[in-house]
C-alpha cells in the first residue's frame, strides 16, 4: 500500500517506543565499569582449506593473554606459484608484529613500520591482509590496526527484553572492522537477533569485488591501514576472524553464539570462562568451515553471495577457504600469573 493507506488494526498491534528507563541494567559484570587494569582471555580455532591442510593452510592467528595482544593474517591466494606459499608470508608477518607488540602502547603504526624493515632486510614473497590489536595494560583502551578484509567485532552483553523470553543480557556491537559494509542488511536471522547499536565500524578494504588491499614485500599499502579503538568493559566479548569465517557467517549468527554462551563467559571461575571461550571459538570456526563445504549450494544465504549480488556476480551457497577466528572475553585485573596462555600457528607458538 501507498504511505498513509496502513490499516489502523496494523499500527495498533505494535509496541509503543520505550524509554531506556523501563529496563533495569543488571548489576555484577555487565554493569557499566571504570577505567582499571583489565584483561582478555581467548579461545582460537584454525581449520586449513581440505587441499591445503598439508602446509597449514594460509591463515596466521595469534594471541597472548600475558600481552593483551593479537592478529591474524589471511595469505592472497592470488600471490600464490610455484615457488610463492602465501602462508609463509602471512606467518612472517604476523610473527614480526607478534615481537614487536610488547603489550606498551606503543603506536601500532609503529609496529608496521617495523615490520616493514624486517621485510626488507629478510625479504619473503607473497601477500596478505593483516589486523591486529591489542588491551592496553592499563585502562581499557582497546586498539585494532585494519588493512583487507580481516575484521573483528566487540560485543557487549547488556539487558534486552524480548516479547517472548523476558529480559536477557544480549551482545550489542560496540565496535566492528569487519567485511562486508551492508552484511548485517542482508541478514537471514530472525528479526530479534539483527538489531544492533553500532557505535563504530570500518568497511572492508577492497580494489574491487573480492580483490582486498593487501600487504606485501614492499609494504606500500601499509599507509592505508584502518586504526581504531574503543573503550572495553567488564564482560565485552571480542571476535576477530579471517575472510573464510565472515564470508560465511553473518554477523547475526556470530552474535547469537556469543548470546548462548554469555553466562559461562562472564563466570566468577577463570577456568570456567576460559573453557566457555574455547567453545565460543570452536563453534564459529567449525560452524563457518561447514558452511564453506557447502560449495554450490542454491538457496544457502552467505555474506559472500549477497555482496557478489550486489555487484553483479551469480554466487550460490559457501566459500571453502581456510578458516581462522579468536574469541575473546574482557576479565578484571591483570591476568592470573600461572594461567596466562599463547594460542596460535606461528612456527614457535606450541598450538591451538
Amino acid at each position: 500500500p501507498r504511505a498513509g493507506n496502513h490499516s489502523s488494526s496494523r499500527v495498533s498491534a505494535l509496541p509503543r517506543r520505550s524509554m531506556l528507563g523501563t529496563l533495569r541494567l543488571p548489576s555484577g559484570p555487565l554493569a557499566r565499569q571504570p577505567s582499571r587494569s583489565l584483561h582478555l582471555l581467548f579461545g582460537a580455532c584454525g581449520i586449513p582449506h581440505p587441499s591445503k591442510a598439508a602446509k597449514g593452510g594460509e591463515d596466521a592467528f595469534f594471541c597472548d593473554e600475558a600481552k593483551g595482544t593479537f592478529g591474524v593474517a589471511d595469505g592472497v591466494g592470488g600471490s600464490a606459484s610455484a615457488f610463492v606459499d602465501p602462508g609463509e608470508f602471512s606467518r612472517a608477518l604476523l610473527r614480526s608484529c607478534d615481537e614487536r607488540l610488547d603489550g606498551s602502547c606503543e603506536a601500532l603504526r609503529a609496529v608496521l613500520a617495523g615490520t616493514a624493515q624486517r621485510l626488507r632486510e629478510a625479504p619473503v614473497a607473497g601477500s596478505s591482509t593483516l589486523l591486529v590489536g591489542q588491551l592496553e595494560p592499563e585502562g581499557a583502551t582497546l586498539r585494532l590496526l585494519n588493512i583487507g578484509d580481516c575484521g573483528a567485532m566487540l560485543l557487549r552483553p547488556a539487558a534486552r527484553r524480548f516479547r517472548a523470553g523476558g529480559t536477557v543480557a544480549w551482545p550489542r556491537v560496540v565496535l566492528r572492522t569487519t567485511a562486508g559494509a551492508d552484511a548485517h542488511l542482508q541478514d537471514q536471522a530472525p528479526l530479534h537477533t539483527s538489531a544492533v547499536a553500532q557505535v563504530l565500524r570500518t568497511a572492508e578494504q577492497t580494489h574491487y569485488f573480492n580483490c582486498p588491499y593487501q600487504l606485501d614485500g614492499e609494504m606500500e599499502q601499509a599507509a592505508d591501514a584502518d586504526e581504531v579503538r574503543a573503550t572495553a568493559r567488564v564482560g565485552d566479548v571480542l571476535l576477530v576472524a579471517t575472510d573464510g569465517v565472515l564470508d560465511n557467517l553473518f554477523d547475526s549468527a556470530l552474535q547469537m553464539e556469543v548470546a548462548r554462551r554469555v553466562p559461562q563467559l562472564q563466570a566468577a571461575d577463570e577456568a570456567a570462562a576460559r573453557e566457555a571461550v574455547d567453545a565460543l571459538a570452536a563453534a564459529i570456526g567449525e560452524a563457518a568451515a561447514a558452511t564453506g563445504a557447502r560449495e554450490d549450494e542454491e538457496g544457502l544465504p552467505t555474506p559472500f553471495a549477497a555482496a557478489a549480488a550486489q555487484e553483479g556476480y551469480t554466487f550460490h551457497g559457501g566459500k571453502r577457504d581456510d578458516v581462522a577466528v579468536l574469541a575473546g572475553v574482557v576479565r578484571a585485573g591483570p591476568p592470573p600469573a600461572g594461567l596466562r596462555r599463547r594460542l596460535g600457528n606461528l612456527e614457535y607458538v606450541d598450538s591451538y
